[in-house]
């Protein structure tokens, strides 16, 4: 049964912090700095996608530790080592709550290689969506697109692991594509000892038509883009210091949510994906898995 966990606090004094909070997050989408002209071609290319300061250093690393420990992401034995953590959160009335709900099906149509199938992660503890900076970021992201109240949102923090054997991985296991939603922001919260993870926005899957050419999006700036009409891409990594291992930790968000949940095809995006071979949807060894667990423990 689906349940919300409620704010700490509804006092007049929050509402008062909460209805600032919305005014400051407006003008952070209104006042977008010079730096979506890096393809600056014609307005097109700023409604489509832009990039925008958002989070200052200190908000980024309480929005980290507001996540608690990220948690495994096994479809990243396949490419960079990742930990992830979700939620699902919705808008009532100027106050965010947290859906419980611990994982997505995220459609093969966008993604045919780790697509198709339920994929389930440790949920964030209820400091991930009391947390000021949280909070910040979801009024940008629903300022920006006029997002309605009531309509789930996914957000997932996820941190990459590279070091000197894995640099030059995919990070991510796709290329070039989209996630299935109507629109996007992604929010690098951190980048320690690595060098590249460059973020691009194509308006093809070859990677032909660039949108945004491939840039470093800095810690505390966020990127977002309407994902119903453009794919992104964020390069491979390596470590500054090959000794040491290097992290890069994000945030994104996706609008609307709920066909992640039902595994269903968004309407509204038709962009499609990259084919893999077969032999590397992960889908088909999920399956196999599962049939075989059902043969050993003798069920039809």
């Amino acid at each position: 049964m689906t349940s919300f966990l409620m704010p700490q606090t509804t006092n007049s004094s929050l509402s008062t912090k909460r209805h600032s909070l919305q005014e400051k997050t407006m003008n952070i989408v209104a006042q977008r700095p010079p730096e979506i002209a890096l393809s600056n071609r014609n307005s097109f290319v700023k409604d489509i996608a832009f990039i925008t300061p958002i989070l200052t250093k200190h908000e980024a690393a309480e929005l980290m530790a507001a996540c608690g420990e990220l948690g495994p992401d096994p479809s990243s034995t396949y490419f960079t080592k990742r930990a992830k953590n979700i939620a699902y959160v919705i808008c009532l009335e100027g106050q965010w709550f947290q859906i419980r709900a611990d994982y997505f099906i995220q459609p093969q149509e966008y993604n045919d290689f780790s697509g198709g199938y339920k994929r389930s992660y440790r949920e964030m503890p209820k400091e991930f969506i009391d947390c000021s900076a949280t909070q910040k970021v979801l009024f940008a992201f629903k300022s920006a697109y006029q997002i309605p109240d009531k309509e789930p949102v996914l957000v997932q923090v996820q941190t990459s692991h590279i070091n000197a054997n894995n640099a030059g991985q995919c990070l991510t296991g796709q290329g070039i594509h989209s996630d299935g939603a109507d629109r996007a922001i992604l929010v690098c919260l951190d980048r320690n000892n690595i060098t590249g993870a460059n973020n691009a926005v194509y308006g093809d899957l070859a990677g032909h038509q660039v949108i945004l050419p491939a840039f470093q999006l800095e810690e505390g700036h966020a990127m977002l883009w309407h994902d119903d009409k453009v794919f992104h891409h964020v390069g491979p990594a390596q470590v500054a210091d090959p000794k040491a291992v290097g992290t890069r930790t994000v945030l994104i968000a996706h609008y609307p949510a709920t066909h992640y949940l039902s595994g269903r095809v968004n309407p509204n995006n038709r962009l499609g994906t990259n084919p893999v071979a077969t032999t590397q949807q992960l889908r088909w060894q999920v399956k196999g898995k599962a049939s075989q667990e059902k043969v050993l423990v003798g069920v039809d």
